[in-house]
């Protein structure tokens, strides 16, 4: 698509949701305590902030105000309030652009295998484009599991007074997605073009049991006290369950 000479300002609405899900195994149950405290440190609000910080230079977008908050017994939230990187732009629209990233760990005691979903928004609009993070996203996380859904919403006008209710070409998020991430998922797609809807789930194609055995390095998994074929069954249960949502 040509790029448009647009009146004024570009009233695209654009919203990404990035769902990360990481699945952890407890191989003791007294190391419960230990794993939340690991998920308070690792993903508090001053670290998620840090993360969200990267995706602005990234989108080239402008911090307008910061907000976080951690919570009791685990979890945290961050948000951005971000314009586009320019000083002639329309105040009256800022409210609109935000990104935000919210944790969601599971808190049930003596399971096997613990989940924490990591949630982005990124709403945004003018040319400012959150596709351009997804890779980055990704990267950040060695997850199993993702979701991504992206939705653009109203539409702009150029100079003669014409809609339009997108700005660029696509016809699925994985045109976002490089080709070395690519290799290691694999992709389900449910897009609704008129309508400019795009859906996308990722299942990794290999799980690399490190990433998933909550203290690896002190399990004494080389003695053998812990079967690494019983162990990926019990990880791929509960990402096989989220993925086709259902509980068996």
């Amino acid at each position: 698509m040509k790029n448009i000479k647009l009146h004024n300002f570009n009233n695209l609405n654009k919203n990404i949701n990035i769902s990360i899900y990481k699945f952890d195994f407890i191989y003791k149950n007294n190391l419960y305590k230990k794993y939340i405290n690991y998920i308070n440190i690792k993903y508090s609000s001053k670290k998620l902030i840090k993360k969200l910080k990267k995706i602005c230079n990234i989108i080239n977008a402008k911090i307008l105000n910061i907000a976080l908050q951690d919570y009791t017994p685990q979890g945290a939230s961050a948000t951005l309030l971000i314009s586009e990187n320019n000083n002639n732009i329309i105040l009256s629209h800022l409210n609109k652009s935000h990104i935000c990233i919210h944790t969601y760990p599971e808190n049930y005691y003596n399971k096997l295998v613990y989940i924490n979903r990591i949630d982005f928004n990124i709403s945004t609009c003018g040319v400012i484009s959150p596709l351009k993070c997804i890779n980055q996203i990704i990267k950040n996380f060695k997850s199993q599991l993702i979701t991504i859904d992206y939705i653009i919403r109203g539409f702009t006008q150029d100079i003669y007074g014409k809609k339009y209710f997108i700005d660029h070409k696509i016809n699925s998020i994985q045109n976002y997605i490089n080709t070395n991430i690519k290799k290691k998922y694999d992709f389900f797609d449910i897009n609704i073009y008129k309508q400019n809807i795009f859906f996308t789930k990722m299942l990794i194609k290999k799980i690399n049991i490190k990433n998933n055995i909550f203290s690896y390095k002190n399990s004494k998994f080389n003695k053998k006290n812990l079967d690494k074929k019983i162990i990926i069954s019990y990880i791929w249960k509960e990402i096989y369950q989220i993925f086709y949502n259902k509980k068996d």
